[in-house]
């Protein structure tokens, strides 16, 4: 949530030529709704079951793209093994504080941010999650860097992880 994953992932596939993928906008596309009336009308138990589901397809037949998950996609145990023996996972750890005017500055009403009352809280939610998202392939602190630094820092670690681990997603 406003670590830049969409961003990421559009500046990586144009690099990489590769198709990107970003799940939330093809879950919107599906149900024909935004993911915040989404969760409004069918709630977050619907909607993390779609997302699993929409994730699931999309990586079964996309077999070189770019795909930017929801945050709190990798956060499911199936979707996480799923993912770990399709694909080359990537977390983008961002400052608290980015993340936070990130959100605030958006158009984009987030469920699970919106339900918070604090910053603090947003702080305690990436915590818990960081502990999961630090299973990803790939870590990359992004700090300030701007968006084609991060893309060549992250380029530079697929590399990197494909020549140790000689695989391909």
């Amino acid at each position: 949530m406003g670590a830049g994953k969409t961003s990421l992932g559009r500046g990586l596939s144009k690099k990489l030529n590769l198709p990107h993928i970003d799940t939330d906008y093809e879950i919107e596309k599906i149900k024909k709704m935004k993911i915040s009336n989404i969760f409004e009308f069918y709630g977050e138990n619907y909607f993390r079951e779609l997302e699993q589901d929409t994730i699931i397809n999309i990586i079964s037949k996309n077999k070189s793209s770019i795909i930017s998950l929801g945050g709190g996609s990798f956060l499911n145990i199936k979707l996480r093994e799923y993912i770990k023996n399709k694909c080359i996972s990537i977390w983008i750890n961002v400052n608290i504080d980015i993340i936070y005017k990130r959100i605030n500055n958006s158009q984009n009403i987030r469920p699970i941010f919106s339900k918070m009352k604090s910053k603090r809280d947003l702080e305690i939610l990436l915590n818990k999650r960081n502990l999961i998202y630090k299973e990803a392939d790939i870590k990359i602190d992004s700090g300030k860097l701007n968006k084609s630094r991060l893309v060549e820092k992250v380029l530079h670690k697929i590399n990197k992880y494909l020549e140790n681990n000689n695989e391909n997603c």
